[in-house]
């Protein structure tokens, strides 16, 4: 008795190490092919069978969708001809998922008989492969090597292996799935920069041609020149923006745009970028203010986008102010911070809307008037570039303060 017990022991370790080593091969397996018929294959050696299949199911259990056998030679397999659809005792275990012993196929209610050429089985073990959600297959195995029928052990190994491989064969669908989105993906980028390669080129061109042609005819009509010339000009001159700010946008997307840094005046950036939307201010009679410090500020920073941002928050200010109206840009710094608020006294941004005007292409639903919905995504997305950030506060009625934070001293080059 403790020789066959003994005897025992060694043979379920010796199985346990072998499930153990079949378990691994199995989770390491990413390619779906290959990791089903590696499960097939490590079935029939641990469980000791002359053949073994594993079935994969196709969606919503109309069938089944791959299948694949171990033990059997290539010619064999041939002169088979097509895999078995899910009939007969196979199907058993299609419609009621749980493990299922038989000692002589030929015996069962369901046995529908096999096809030519096809090698005599009798003893059958079967056990579904569940999924996390539902069964996703079955592990079928035939001919018990070392006795007459399947073992209630055989049974418990095989649910075990079956387990190792519903997590397996999912883990290696999502591993395709995402082979197939990173495919699409890198398709994806190449599509949008040959498309920003023909915006920076083709259009930019064409418009920059349009834009110096209306200035001329500007500069050609004096001091009241046309409408129908400065209507092309202005367009052509937020379009040029629009795709500055859009080539812009895919640049910081794809990491490409890095901040020049070098010692500057801060001050001298915000008077800059007053002078550049003074034009446009001028002809609505709306003043623009610099308020809180004065004086030299010196930093060190990207004075080109801080600037470019500065230019983006005013020419918007300019847009939504009434007539007659005044625009501040108040200045407050400490040792580590610059804070420039920008303040308009227009409609206003609803609390719904603030968050939609800082993505790109997106608007408020009452701020259709405000632009194309660049500037201001460009311009946050600038101010963390420089290590700050950008917000709003603003109520219907009341204007809008935008708020630009940024470091005395940015890190670049």
């Amino acid at each position: 008795m403790v020789q066959n017990s003994n005897s025992d022991n060694r043979r379920i370790w010796s199985r346990i190490e072998q499930l153990s080593r079949a378990a691994v091969r199995i989770t390491a397996e990413r390619d779906l092919d290959r990791l089903l018929q590696q499960v097939a294959d490590s079935a029939r050696n641990v469980i000791g069978s002359q053949y073994a299949a594993l079935a994969i199911l196709a969606p919503k259990g109309m069938g089944v969708a791959s299948f694949v056998a171990s033990g059997l030679t290539p010619e064999l397999h041939e002169e088979i001809g097509s895999p078995p659809s899910g009939k007969g005792v196979l199907g058993v275990l299609i419609t009621d998922p749980r493990p299922l012993r038989v000692a002589d196929l030929a015996k069962h209610p369901a046995a529908a008989g096999f096809p030519a050429n096809h090698p005599p089985m009798k003893s059958f073990l079967g056990v579904p492969i569940l999924g996390r959600e539902h069964p996703i297959g079955n592990l079928y195995l035939t001919e018990k090597i070392d006795g007459p029928e399947f073992t209630a052990e055989d049974e418990t190994v095989a649910v075990m292996l079956a387990g190792h491989a519903a997590v397996a064969v999912e883990n290696a669908r999502i591993h395709e799935q995402e082979a197939h989105l990173l495919k699409e993906l890198k398709g994806m980028q190449r599509s949008r920069e040959r498309f920003f390669a023909m915006i920076n080129h083709e259009l930019r061109n064409a418009l920059t041609a349009t834009y110096g042609w209306a200035d001329l005819w500007l500069r050609k009509a004096g001091d009241e020149p046309p409408r129908e010339a400065v209507e092309v000009y202005e367009s052509a001159e937020q379009t040029l923006t629009l795709l500055e700010d859009l080539l812009q946008l895919s640049r910081l997307d794809a990491d490409k745009l890095h901040p020049v840094v070098q010692e500057t005046d801060a001050q001298d950036v915000v008077r800059h970028a007053v002078r550049s939307v003074e034009p446009a201010a001028t002809r609505k009679n709306v003043v623009i203010e610099i308020t809180g410090v004065e004086g030299e500020i010196a930093c060190r920073t990207d004075p080109h986008r801080v600037r470019q941002i500065l230019i983006n928050l005013l020419t918007n200010a300019v847009r939504h102010s009434p007539e007659n109206e005044s625009i501040s840009v108040n200045i407050r710094l400490d040792d580590e911070s610059m804070r420039f608020d920008i303040v308009d006294r227009g409609d206003g941004i609803s609390a719904e809307d603030q968050a939609a005007i800082f993505e790109a292409f997106e608007q408020g639903r009452e701020q259709k008037e405000r632009g194309t919905g660049l500037g201001l995504a460009l311009s946050r997305q600038l101010a963390r570039l420089l290590g700050g950030d950008l917000g709003v506060e603003s109520r219907l009625g009341y204007g809008a303060r935008f708020i630009l934070r940024l470091p005395r001293h940015t890190s670049g080059s």
